[in-house]
């Protein structure tokens, strides 16, 4: 529970220090970020923390976003990439609805399937 604690201090006091950054790269504007994310499933009775970098850009109306995940507890596993996420989404109207879609590849970059779909923010 100690490093879990630890842990749990580091990561909030890393957070304040770091933020998203906007570059403007050949008149568009790209978002680069990311998320930290540490749990403990119940179940499995297992710690897990990943960090979650991603860039994206809105151009055309719509909106693009690449992101990858890493296990940072399981660094030095050696399966430190496993692919990358993309996703698009263009806003309909100003009502919330939002149609987008999501791919991801493995660690080898080949792509799986493909998600299509309607979502509404209220």
């Amino acid at each position: 529970m100690k490093i879990a604690a630890t842990l749990a201090a580091t990561l909030i006091m890393a957070s304040s220090a770091v933020s998203a950054l906007d570059l403007t790269v050949a008149g568009q504007t790209l978002s680069a970020g990311g998320k930290a994310d540490l749990n403990y499933d119940t179940g499995t009775e297992l710690w897990a923390m990943d960090f979650i970098p991603s860039v994206g850009m809105n151009a055309w109306g719509t909106d693009f976003k690449a992101s990858t995940t890493f296990d940072v507890i399981n660094l030095n596993a050696g399966d430190v990439f496993q692919g990358v996420d993309l996703e698009a989404g263009y806003t309909i109207g100003g009502t919330g609805l939002r149609a987008y879609g999501e791919i991801g590849t493995d660690a080898d970059l080949e792509f799986g399937d493909a998600t299509l779909g309607v979502s509404f923010a209220f």
